[in-house]
């Protein structure tokens, strides 16, 4: 694709973001159990991980708005608590179903699985406000998340510290906003630049030790656990702060640049969010999971890109949307808002049209 392209518009542009982040979610779970011990995905799974959920906390943010009247709170209701809610049931039904018991996020009080996104997304939207009226929000977000990233009760208790961890990045989205990408010409000192970081970042997770804590690329683990509560592992915090900004911003940037055929995919991720762990269980459940991930390598690899673009195509279909809509979150939304409020407010002024959100 040659830089003198023109770019696609704005709102494209972030959904055909979106389209290749949800895509790389997918595909980081489908190959995520089989890590450990195998040299040959682990480097893929490090480099997706270094930027694709702190990018996609940055992209939450562009969408969101600082204001927390009625209407938006609704909205969060329609598009954040029913989803966490109603699909929280229905994982953790299937777990039990399955295994004969709930799962262990239910132990540890904790949204199960990816939901976690949903948990940190509601607590970054209610804290924007806030935020928003400080001096140095993102500086403030940052200490927050170092400072208590010391204690042990921070982890997967209501995703507490991957919404600490992230919520800076989050913040960002919301002050850059939409026209970080409204650029209409293609700058070929940018575009060079970011493909230089982006083979630099390539470069350094292939050649990192395989003894390398890839725990921290999770955001779930507090410097205890890490084995780092010392000033060591706050700089190392600082580091990857740094690493995942630079190179995610580089990543966007370059998916901006170009119509990659995604944005229908962008603008039904939430629903690609919402069912991918389903069908993960499935495949794990029926042995096809540990069928692909024992594969040759170039197979292994080739069959987890393969199935991954199979479950976006599947869940992001309009029909996916239309059962998800009637089956579960619109009853859920009906049980949980106010009907009184919410014709009053449909009334008085059209509710804006949902954001797409996600893990």
């Amino acid at each position: 694709m040659s830089p003198t392209v023109p770019p696609i518009s704005r709102n494209s542009a972030l959904d055909n973001i979106k389209g290749v982040l949800i895509f790389l979610v997918v595909f980081g779970h489908f190959i995520e159990l089989h890590i450990a011990n195998d040299n040959f995905l682990r480097p893929i799974w490090i480099f997706i991980y270094a930027f694709h959920m702190p990018m996609f906390a940055m992209v939450s943010g562009i969408f969101s708005k600082v204001s927390l009247d009625d209407k938006q709170s609704i909205q969060l209701i329609k598009n954040i608590v029913a989803p966490l809610v109603g699909f929280e049931l229905l994982y953790e039904c299937t777990e039990y179903f399955l295994m004969g018991k709930f799962s262990v996020y239910a132990g540890l009080i904790a949204p199960y699985w990816m939901l976690w996104y949903l948990m940190s997304l509601l607590c970054w939207r209610l804290m924007l406000p806030l935020f928003s009226k400080l001096q140095f929000p993102v500086m403030l977000a940052v200490a927050l998340a170092m400072l208590t990233s010391y204690s042990e009760h921070t982890g997967y208790l209501l995703s507490s510290s991957r919404t600490l961890m992230l919520f800076p990045y989050f913040l960002i989205g919301s002050v850059l906003g939409p026209e970080l990408f409204s650029s209409t010409k293609n700058n070929l000192r940018y575009i060079s630049l970011s493909f230089a970081i982006v083979a630099l970042a390539i470069i350094a997770s292939l050649c990192l030790p395989p003894l390398f804590d890839y725990r921290w690329l999770y955001g779930s683990f507090s410097l205890q656990r890490l084995g780092m509560a010392n000033l060591i592992g706050s700089l190392y915090q600082l580091l990857q702060y740094t690493v995942s900004s630079i190179l995610g911003i580089a990543i966007l940037y370059l998916l901006s640049r170009w119509d990659w055929g995604l944005a229908r995919i962008g603008k039904q991720s939430i629903y690609v969010f919402l069912w991918h762990g389903m069908a993960l269980i499935i495949l794990q459940a029926t042995g096809l999971l540990a069928t692909i991930l024992h594969m040759q390598p170039l197979a292994r690899l080739t069959m987890s890109l393969f199935c991954s673009g199979l479950i976006v195509l599947a869940a992001a279909h309009p029909y996916c949307e239309l059962l998800t809509q009637k089956f579960i979150l619109e009853p859920m939304t009906w049980l949980l808002v106010r009907q009184s409020r919410h014709v009053t407010a449909n009334k008085a002024t059209p509710l804006p049209e949902k954001p797409v959100t996600v893990e």
